[in-house]
């Protein structure tokens, strides 16, 4: 019973994870004017939240062997608790910046460990369902923030809350350590037999030389642009072209993390009954609908279309994450999946900062345009790798 007990645990967590991840963007139309900053300086607090997870994804390895999962975790899920509370009584956006990064650092454990401790412990369909209660953690923050702007309440108060909720998850966690301490480390047996650990020794240079590995690092490359520009950028996309109010924008700019989780669900439900390649094709064209609905649709449908292309979003990631394996071997999946990930944070630092320099400089009416880009290098990335690996 008491792997099932601490899964919930986890669950909970990763909830947590996904809270402070849809607050910039749903916020920013009001954030930036409170603050005295040009709109397109969202992108820098994207940029310096990456850069943090970056630093503690690196560090994660050698953390790990001093220190049990439950403690990492619980002094992450800390940090970005403090982080939220801070956000709510800073001064200026320069000290936004500097909190920006702790709660970078504090999400970026959180993700590598909770991630590998799932892997490790637990079947593949737990994983799956990992990432949707991500998803179900940003549902939180725009639609707060909605009911907060609609009732003249400040953005302040929406991150004194989301804070607020953070705390009490901590709390949790640090009550939870009779339940990681029955676990112990011994992985959970998948079929009743204990799984091989691999410990992986390819060099870096020769696995980005490997097959595919180059194809696979721009699938993750690009799908990261994708997501993390619409995530930020949808809501000033709708007060700055549809001409949404800004409490109107955080609830539609809503709907697409409700469509990211929805797709991750859903994805959790069929992955053991559909192909890997035709999860990811399925998932291209939803999004090809969603950013044509975005662009044209009046601005009754917005919301709609931010969810539909939500929907799109949501099964890609764990469906490359869990290709991994699949294309390059157990005994390769280790080094690529880094690589991976690394490609992964740096689209999320740059990416959406470089469309926040092309909002201001030319216009915001450029978002779908960019979002397809990507979709274009991403349909073309999965299908080179496919090809290659002939999986």
């Amino acid at each position: 019973m008491f792997p099932l007990m601490l899964l919930v645990i986890i669950y909970i967590a990763f909830i947590s994870l996904g809270l402070p991840d849809s607050m910039v963007g749903a916020a920013w139309p009001v954030m930036y004017s409170d603050l005295g900053v040009p709109v397109s300086f969202a992108g820098m607090i994207s940029l310096t939240i990456c850069l943090g997870t970056t630093l503690s994804s690196l560090v994660y390895s050698r953390l790990s062997q001093r220190f049990t999962t439950w403690g990492i975790t619980s002094v992450s899920v800390a940090m970005t608790a403090v982080s939220l509370l801070l956000y709510s009584i800073a001064p200026s956006f320069a000290v936004i910046l500097l909190i920006s990064l702790v709660l970078g650092m504090g999400a970026g454990a959180v993700d590598a460990g909770l991630n590998n401790y799932v892997a490790l412990h637990y079947r593949a369909r737990a994983m799956n369902f990992l990432h949707a209660f991500w998803g179900m953690g940003t549902l939180v923050g725009p639609f707060l923030l909605s009911y907060y702007f609609a009732n003249g309440i400040s953005w302040r108060c929406g991150y004194l809350t989301i804070g607020s909720i953070q705390s009490a998850v901590c709390i949790l966690l640090i009550l939870s350590m009779p339940l990681w301490r029955k676990a112990g480390e011994k992985p959970i047996a998948e079929e009743g037999k204990e799984p091989k650990l691999h410990q992986e020794t390819l060099p870096l240079l020769a696995a980005i030389r490997l097959p595919g590995a180059k194809a696979a690092m721009l699938g993750f490359f690009s799908y990261c642009a994708m997501e993390q520009t619409s995530m930020l950028w949808a809501s000033t996309f709708l007060v700055s072209i549809k001409g949404f109010t800004e409490s109107a924008a955080a609830a539609s700019a809503g709907l697409l993390f409700w469509g990211i989780t929805t797709g991750r669900i859903l994805s959790g439900l069929i992955a053991d009954k559909i192909r890997g390649r035709h999860m990811i094709r399925a998932s291209q064209c939803s999004i090809l609908i969603g950013i044509i609905l975005v662009a044209l649709s009046p601005e009754w449908m917005a919301g709609g279309a931010l969810f539909f292309l939500g929907m799109g979003f949501g099964p890609i990631y764990p469906t490359m994450l869990h290709q991994t394996p699949e294309y390059f071997g157990i005994e390769h999946s280790g080094r690529i999946m880094g690589l991976e990930m690394t490609s992964a944070y740096l689209s999320c630092a740059l990416m959406p900062a470089f469309f926040g320099i092309i909002g201001r400089g030319i216009s915001m009416l450029l978002f779908p345009f960019y979002v397809l880009l990507f979709l274009a290098l991403n349909a073309a990335a999965t299908e080179t790798k496919a090809r290659i690996r002939r999986i």
